[in-house]
């Protein structure tokens, strides 16, 4: 099978479909890789805690998340970076002052959502609390900041995100201007929610970074790493990797510039990319 390999795959979209399922062909490639020597990362978004144990149950040999802030083989942290206090805070005001009222913070601690987030969650019927997530979900307004503090300095969080009304006061390039002192902002996984929605990176932490400090650490080249993704928000870990490879149904044209453009989600996607890849 060729020299060792450091693969990180994506979840929404990538790994897992839009009801969170993992197609039984991507669970049996999955498992293959490794048993050919291969290891395999997720590389998300998501928070550990939002994570569904069914798919940490998969056994993967390692997890980075909310975006490349975060990195875990078992329960090794191999790196963990939050967002300054004040960014959280300017975020926070921009928000109010624009009225987008849907977004979130999220970290090892949990989710951190608005009113407005917690509204939508509900207008889908998605029970926030109950369920495996229930003590990960905490609302913004009900957060105990003490006197004379503020949110930003009260709660530990590694990545922001959001999304607006139809008819936004800003757009997704004015915002990412304006939070560009604090954040870099990518568009986040919200496209059939808004069109104009984000996620707030820390500045000089994204997946790419995740993929070259992770293979540094295992002592592997990054020319030996793959990247599988499906949406702007796996941009710079596609760039990163030694081999990206965009789905089959990815969007924002990432496909573009991929190495290889594998099938879609629910036509086999990860396990034929594994195929022409020679990881199985």
């Amino acid at each position: 099978m060729g020299a060792k390999r450091l693969v990180f795959l994506d979840i929404d979209g990538t790994l897992a479909d839009e009801r969170h399922v993992v197609p039984e062909s991507a669970k049996e490639a999955c498992r293959k890789a490794q048993e050919n020597g291969h290891l395999l990362f997720i590389c998300t978004g998501r928070s550990l805690p939002k994570i569904e144990k069914s798919i940490l149950d998969l056994g993967f040999d390692g997890v980075v998340s909310v975006a490349g802030a975060q990195a875990n083989m078992g329960d090794r942290v191999l790196f963990q970076r939050f967002v300054a206090p004040e960014a959280v805070d300017a975020a926070d005001a921009y928000f109010k002052a624009h009225g987008i009222e849907a977004y979130q913070w999220q970290g090892a601690d949990g989710m951190y959502i608005s009113e407005g987030y917690a509204r939508h969650l509900k207008s889908k019927g998605k029970a926030f609390d109950r369920g495996e997530f229930a003590r990960f979900w905490h609302r913004i307004d009900e957060v105990d900041v003490p006197e004379g503090s503020t949110l930003g300095a009260t709660i530990h969080v590694s990545k922001g995100s959001y999304f607006t009304a139809p008819d936004p006061d800003v757009t997704f390039e004015e915002t990412k201007r304006d939070l560009s002192p604090w954040f870099t902002l990518v568009h986040g996984s919200y496209d059939k929610i808004s069109p104009n929605n984000g996620e707030l990176l820390i500045n000089g932490v994204d997946k790419g970074t995740a993929v070259r400090e992770v293979a540094a650490r295992l002592g592997i080249d990054v020319a030996d790493t793959i990247a599988v993704g499906d949406s702007d928000n796996d941009t710079a870990m596609l760039k990163a990797a030694g081999t990206s490879v965009a789905m089959g149904n990815a969007i924002h044209g990432i496909e573009r510039w991929c190495d290889i453009q594998t099938t879609d989600i629910h036509d086999d996607g990860i396990a034929n990319a594994f195929r022409e890849l020679g990881l199985v």
